[in-house]
């Protein structure tokens, strides 16, 4: 019987024969759990399949990745509702009496791509039942914190005709675009879910989102060949403007529809103490962890996990000053890393002279009045955030003092109701008698 093509595939249909390759699967996390596949044939042409997610241990074991198969006993339906990663009219439907047999067919691509132009992704915002794939030239690409602290990676990709597209990565695959990726490269991303953002498009990541950089893969040259051809791009789109504060304060007085990102050569005049340096999330699901006091021991309890251990953050609230003015700003965690030379967990470790995070370490104070180049973003709401800090040519650093001989012991304070000890974490103390104990 000769094999159906998987583009002529409807809804109804009786199943036929489809020769094709096993290019993903992964676990649907919508309304219920459902077993997913990527099938592609010798065309090029895809469509999803999913079967019951408690047959998993079978298809595991009939089904490779990127193997090839001849699939007969499928069931033809609807398209997928929820984050589809096909735009096809119908899906499969696999279950115990689908077959699978092996064959070799080197003619099969080991690859899909359907890149969107910008016109057709103005269509799918907010759509989550197709996620898209996109490519472009990339304009910028960095880090920026958010209030809650967690980083995102942003990339500005453009097309042919110059308009933009936001690339956001989620804290958990930010790592797909590292700080390798600079302007010029051409970046495909994979699997986006469409949405907007202060009147702009961005294309957001989701937990089936992939990144190829420069990809020379047959089925991407012709896009990244004739991204490359455009004319180079100007220093002004690669570089963020240097401003003043008072350039920046009247930035912020004018109504923006997205963010923008400046750098600033200016100095920490004072640091605010009022509202904490540090915060300390959970190593699982990132929530806030509270301090428990036991006997001379800080524990830091989540209200949901166990078996946790404390992710120390900056957020410094602080007074930069230049020439022209001073301005309250955001300092988080990268850019006081940046800063300091020391991870905030040391600087609570071994500088800390209690568990109170508005009790301000010297080391710390140790930033005010040296002059840096601040790399700034300002928010629609005027609020001005650092996402890092770099030395002015010629300029001395802040060195990070060695740990030997240091010791800070957390003052007792007003002890807190116990909770699970499997959900504590204790917090490490200098000194070679506290680091005995708890090794």
């Amino acid at each position: 019987m000769a094999s159906q093509r998987v583009r002529d595939i409807r809804e109804r249909h009786k199943s036929g024969v489809i020769e094709i390759r096993v290019l993903r699967k992964w676990i649907s996390k919508g309304k219920k759990e459902e077993l997913c596949y990527q099938f592609i044939d010798t065309y090029g042409d895809c469509i999803e399949a999913t079967a019951d997610f408690k047959n998993i241990e079978h298809f595991d074991s009939v089904i490779q990745l990127f193997s090839c198969y001849r699939v007969t006993g499928h069931i033809c339906t609807g398209p997928r509702t929820y984050m589809a990663t096909v735009e096809h009219p119908a899906s499969l439907v696999i279950g115990q009496k689908a077959t699978f047999e092996r064959i070799t067919n080197d003619a099969i691509p080991t690859v899909y791509f359907n890149f969107a132009t910008h016109d057709t992704i103005k269509g799918r915002i907010k759509q989550t039942k197709l996620l898209t794939d996109y490519i472009g030239r990339v304009e910028k690409n960095y880090l920026q914190s958010t209030t809650k602290g967690m980083q995102l990676r942003k990339t500005l990709l453009q097309d042919e005709m110059k308009r933009k597209v936001e690339i956001t990565l989620w804290p958990d695959i930010r790592h797909l675009i590292g700080d390798k990726v600079i302007p010029g490269d051409i970046l495909a991303i994979t699997s986006a879910m469409v949405t907007e953002h202060n009147g702009h498009l961005q294309l957001e990541s989701t937990y089936l989102t992939t990144t190829f950089r420069n990809s020379d893969m047959p089925e991407t040259m012709e896009h990244v060949h004739r991204l490359k051809a455009l004319p180079a791009m100007q220093p002004a789109e690669i570089i963020d403007q240097t401003v003043t504060l008072l350039d920046l304060k009247l930035a912020s007085q004018q109504k923006i529809q997205t963010a923008r990102k400046f750098t600033c050569q200016a100095r920490v005049t004072k640091i605010h103490d009022n509202r904490g340096w540090y915060y300390v999330l959970c190593s699982k699901c990132s929530k806030k962890l509270y301090p428990e006091q036991d006997n001379d021991e800080v524990i830091f309890v989540c209200e949901d996990d166990n078996d946790i251990v404390p992710n120390f953050r900056y957020c410094v609230n602080a007074t930069i000053t230049d020439a022209t003015g001073s301005a309250d700003t955001v300092f988080f965690n990268e850019s006081m890393e940046a800063m300091l030379n020391i991870t905030c967990k040391d600087m609570v470790t071994n500088h800390a002279q209690s568990a109170n995070s508005k009790d301000v370490p010297q080391l710390l104070e140790s930033i005010v009045n040296i002059p840096k180049i601040l790399h700034l973003t300002l928010k629609n709401d005027g609020q001005i955030v650092v996402n890092n800090v770099t030395d002015i040519a010629g300029s001395s650093q802040i060195q990070s003092p060695g740990k030997e001989g240091m010791t800070s012991t957390f003052s007792p304070t007003t002890p807190l109701p116990k909770s699970n000890a499997s959900k504590r974490q204790l917090l490490e103390t200098a000194g070679p008698e506290k680091k005995q104990k708890h090794e």
